[in-house]
């Protein structure tokens, strides 16, 4: 699964008050997991429950690391113990430090557990204090006790190639999360002939599924057999960059 997508599904989850209590994150790089679980929590924290940083107060205590309502364990790299886990029940078993309710807690990382501390952890899971979260990193999530797995929510994330150029502008601006020229380029697209723009979005098709981006799979081919069948194209094109516009 692409980090996009992951996000796409958390902010969703959030926006309907369904989030997971507990989410494990797993990917091989731990700058990658790190960058993740920061913007998660940025979602979870946002005021505007925004999909994009929109640097309301509580996105920027996220981002700066000055939120206490967030609880870091471990260091990547050693051994979490049975104590570690205690001081993080004591803490989240009182009120919360911070005005938003949510308490959020970050397990760095999940392969690291002692088998003490996983059975404490466990319990925990079982009974999770009201608007209290768990984000359990790992890069490896087999070495992880499986009665934690079947608790949580498991998002693996592929390690995702960045291209330094694509083939087509709009999945590079899309991609980029530049609003200001994805909104440019529509001015002079629109001008264009319909066969041009017919094989321009074709080969923003083909790139999306290389890079395995869903929404922009189904939301090019529905435009491109649009444009095929009727002569709103300005109209239709309008759509399809508004939509763009409103994800990244």
């Amino acid at each position: 699964m692409k980090k996009v997508e992951v996000f796409s599904i958390v902010n969703e989850l959030i926006k309907n008050k369904k989030l997971y209590h507990s989410i494990i994150i797993s990917n091989e790089n731990q700058t990658n997991l790190d960058e993740i679980s920061t913007e998660i929590l940025r979602q979870i924290y946002c005021l505007n429950n925004s999909f994009e940083n929109d640097g309301c107060d509580w996105c920027l205590k996220v981002v700066n690391k000055n939120n206490l309502n967030i609880f870091y364990i471990g260091d990547s790299i050693s051994k979490i113990s049975k104590d570690d886990i205690k001081e993080l029940i004591i803490k989240f078993s009182s009120s919360g430090i911070e005005d938003n309710k949510n308490k959020v807690y970050i397990l760095a990382n999940g392969e690291n557990l002692s088998e003490s501390a996983s059975n404490a952890l466990l319990k925990f899971l079982e009974e999770p204090p009201k608007n209290t979260y768990a984000l359990i990193l790992t890069k490896d999530r087999n070495k992880i006790l499986s009665t934690i797995k079947s608790r949580c929510k498991l998002f693996s994330i592929e390690n995702e190639i960045i291209k330094e150029k694509f083939d087509s502008q709009i999945i590079k601006f899309f991609l980029n999360k530049e609003k200001k020229k994805l909104l440019k380029y529509l001015i002079s697209f629109k001008k264009m002939e319909r066969s041009e723009i017919i094989a321009d979005l074709n080969i923003a098709f083909e790139n999306s599924i290389d890079l395995n981006i869903k929404f922009l799979q189904e939301l090019l081919l529905d435009t491109i057999n649009e444009i095929k069948e009727t002569n709103y194209i300005n109209l239709i094109l309008e759509n399809l960059f508004i939509k763009m516009y409103e994800v990244i």
